[in-house]
């Protein structure tokens, strides 16, 4: 009998990214991969960030790339798959890479995920380590590698495999996806996938039904890009999933403007948190954005779902971005109008907190591929335009933008320590807190 090739999947962990985003043990989309790929190969997997931490000095960068190296040459592989899922494990993916190289010429190295989509020629240049350049989804590893393997197949549809998969140790929140895509064209946003899809509502229940009795999770997280698009399908899962009656909480993610008073209702049976990506007070910056083509609409839909959340007694949470291409003091201004006179006397003390980010100039998305447009328009600059290939601290180069220039010729930034006073001051009068932030951090 043939034996199957051994690949290394690697997740190759971030250099910069310090407290930059969740860590999460599981990471739904390591376990996706892995489940899919083990049909094909003998895998193994190895996660640097879950092994050696996050580094966070140069002292501890300097002992990750270290112990990370020996780990990886410790093995033994026919193909390395490198994960560089975004832009923040850009550096660390090519040093791997390089690094595995040098040592093992003969190793066929393949790398994917999102940036390798948008930006595959960063992974081109000349003496690149890389044989392959993955774009798009799991089973495009095929085109590259074993042409004769490949078939269509979205990822959500894939089983996965958290039992057999090396980090699972009983972990009590499991990351999974019933869906992807989404056809808003936020200017934002990286979602490469526009068209909204999802597993059968029958097959989507069974999955977490068929979880939940395998593992006893207490927390399931839907990642998907916008959860529930569609409306038939959105009220048959919500009230499938409310009779199967499971003793766990669950978190999504979608847009004020997809839901109404009856997916409310539903979900309440549940217990559940909500993120909604609301991402600006201001009618003037969510045209910028073009987050909704009615934005007054829009913002008087957000008030009327949180309202009922709040009557419903289910914790939400709103994400603002500040400092996006177009902010001006006139844009400011309608964000801190609304909030005072809206949010505040209207949603206080319920069940919402706001949470807020200043914009972040990633590489793919409208805006990226528009600059002279913003430029010419706002005066926008992205200060550090190919920051994930620099070193230090990558949450502040990415940040390290000029939203707009004035009548003046100065650059104008949102004031964050008024901004965040107002939003602080909000968050203390929410109820819940503790089971907040435990939901939050995705940690129950």
């Amino acid at each position: 009998m043939k034996r199957k090739e051994k690949i290394l999947l690697l997740y190759p962990g971030e250099f910069y990214s310090k407290g930059w985003g969740r860590f999460i043990h599981l990471k739904p989309h390591m376990v996706y991969i892995y489940t899919y790929l083990k049909q094909f190969f003998d895998v193994i997997v190895v996660d640097l960030e879950n092994e050696f931490s996050r580094p966070e000095t140069s002292e501890e960068l300097s002992a990750f790339k270290a112990n990370g190296l020996k780990r990886i040459l410790d093995l033994e592989a026919d193909l390395v798959a490198l994960s560089c899922w975004s832009s923040l494990n850009y550096l660390s993916s090519v040093y791997f890479a390089e690094k595995l190289k040098q040592h093992r010429p003969e190793t066929t190295i393949v790398v994917g995920g999102y940036h390798p989509t948008f930006m595959p020629g960063d992974f081109t240049y000349p003496g690149s380590p890389f044989d392959h350049v993955v774009t798009g989804e799991i089973q495009n590893i095929f085109q590259a590698i074993h042409k004769a393997f490949f078939k269509e197949i979205d990822t959500y549809r894939i089983i996965p495999d958290f039992r057999t998969y090396p980090y699972f140790d009983n972990q009590r929140t499991l990351g999974i996806f019933l869906g992807a895509g989404c056809p808003f064209n936020c200017r934002y946003c990286m979602e490469y996938k526009k068209k909204w899809s999802s597993l059968p509502v029958d097959d989507a229940v069974a999955l977490i039904k068929g979880l939940a009795h395998e593992m006893n999770p207490r927390y399931f997280t839907i990642f998907d890009a916008c959860f529930g698009l569609n409306k038939k399908w959105r009220k048959a899962f919500l009230s499938a999933l409310a009779r199967a009656d499971l003793n766990c909480y669950f978190w999504l993610e979608t847009r004020v403007d997809v839901i109404d008073e009856d997916d409310l209702e539903l979900m309440s049976r549940l217990k559940i948190k909500i993120d909604f990506g609301i991402d600006s007070f201001s009618a003037s910056m969510l045209k910028i954005m073009n987050k909704t083509l009615d934005p007054n609409a829009f913002l008087k839909k957000f008030v009327r779902i949180s309202s009922i959340c709040n009557q419903l007694g289910i914790l939400h949470d709103v994400y603002l971005i500040f400092d996006h291409p177009g902010e001006t003091r006139e844009t400011y201004a309608e964000f801190r109008q609304f909030f005072q006179d809206v949010v505040t006397p209207q949603l206080e003390g319920g069940h919402l907190r706001v949470k807020y980010q200043r914009f972040a100039f990633y590489p793919g998305n409208y805006i990226f591929n528009h600059q002279e447009l913003f430029t010419r328009k706002y005066g926008f600059k992205a200060n550090a335009p190919a920051w994930w290939k620099q070193e230090g601290n990558h949450y502040l180069r990415s940040r390290d933008v000029v939203p707009s220039i004035d009548e003046n010729g100065r650059p104008f930034h949102v004031p964050l320590k008024e901004a965040s006073k107002m939003v602080k001051a909000f968050n203390k009068k929410a109820k819940q807190e503790a089971l907040w932030k435990r939901l939050h951090a995705f940690d129950l």
